[in-house]
């Protein structure tokens, strides 16, 4: 059955930066559709930790404060880093950042992105104003010229009338696609290795990372004393990578990081994915905005990808507040 229902804003992804901006604009008399295509039992953590994590700095922890998810996070998983040790491989270049030194309890936390969705959608469902659909997906999307609107329609066959359609549906945004804007970028030479492992010594809250010839090699401390690590290096080394044998892979790991945290003694479970630049060649059209992975993508090294997404989100709260 074909349902017809009028918002004011649907949010087509209901990731970190989509449950975010529903969660900014949950306290308000909009009417806000929240798309989710996984099922919440998906999403919710599990016991053994997400492995995809981020560096969540100070500017996005107010946020998730402002909407009320914060307490909902650290109920599960949050681990503070206190300090960030950079260095190259060669041994001449090193970084240190402490935040004491700008009188500051720490410079960030290293958060499950798990953890961030699940109490983000945990919290949006409070407010009246933002419904959940979930699970739910965007199929075509078609400007309302009489309205300025557009009009979705979703796989299961739903149809609904918005005002503003916002694209949070990641790097492969569907939203984007519809509405016919296009990207520019290219695929890094370069696959991230991830996983969890435990050290022979404490991480000390400190973000770790070494600079390899073949990329950066990053250990961030976790709640329980294990480290989450981003391996970036060619696709053939990671590759060769995810085929070892635990023992082999703590050998490896070892001997890429030069023994800073003393040798692995735990492995986890291992994944990896692929590292690509992209960037929308436009972010808005009338009664549509881009945000996120979906406006933008940029290699991991720096930590900054959600940060930048969840600064999408405050903005555009902050225009569409200004504007009712």
């Amino acid at each position: 059955m074909i349902l017809n229902t009028d918002y004011d804003l649907i949010i087509a992804g209901g990731g970190m930066v989509g449950a975010a901006l529903a969660g900014a604009l949950g306290d308000t008399d909009l009417r806000i559709a929240l798309l989710e295509g996984a099922p919440l039992e998906r999403i919710r953590p599990d016991v053994e930790p997400d492995m995809r994590v981020s560096a969540i700095n100070r500017a996005s922890q107010r946020l998730f404060a402002a909407i009320g998810a914060w307490e909902g996070m650290t109920a599960w998983r949050v681990s503070p880093f206190r300090e960030m040790r950079v260095w190259d491989a060669a041994g001449f270049g090193h970084i240190h950042f402490d935040s004491a030194s700008i009188g500051e309890p720490l410079l960030g936390w290293i958060m499950e992105n798990r953890v961030v969705q699940y109490a983000l959608l945990e919290r949006v469902q409070q407010f009246p104003a933002v419904e959940l659909l979930c699970p739910a997906e965007l199929d075509t999307a078609q400007p309302v010229t009489a309205t300025g609107g557009w009009q979705v329609r979703l796989t299961d066959g739903r149809e609904f009338t918005t005002r503003l359609l916002i694209g949070a549906d990641g790097a492969l945004s569907r939203v984007r696609q519809q509405a016919g804007i296009e990207t520019g970028g290219w695929q890094y030479a370069q696959k991230a290795v991830v996983g969890h492992v435990r050290t022979a010594e404490p991480h000390q809250e400190t973000a770790w990372q070494r600079f390899l010839p073949t990329g950066p090699l990053a250990f961030l401390p976790l709640h329980d004393g294990r480290c989450s690590i981003v391996w970036t290096t060619t696709p053939e080394q990671a590759d060769a990578l995810l085929a070892l044998t635990e023992a082999d892979f703590a050998q490896a790991l070892t001997n890429a990081f030069g023994q800073r945290l003393g040798a692995i003694i735990e492995v986890g479970q291992r994944g990896a994915f692929s590292l690509r630049l992209q960037h929308s060649y436009s972010y808005v059209k009338p009664g549509l905005a881009l945000i996120g992975d979906a406006a933008h993508v940029v290699h991991p090294l720096a930590g900054q990808g959600v940060n930048l997404g969840l600064l999408d989100a405050a903005t555009l709260a902050e225009v569409i507040l200004d504007a009712v």
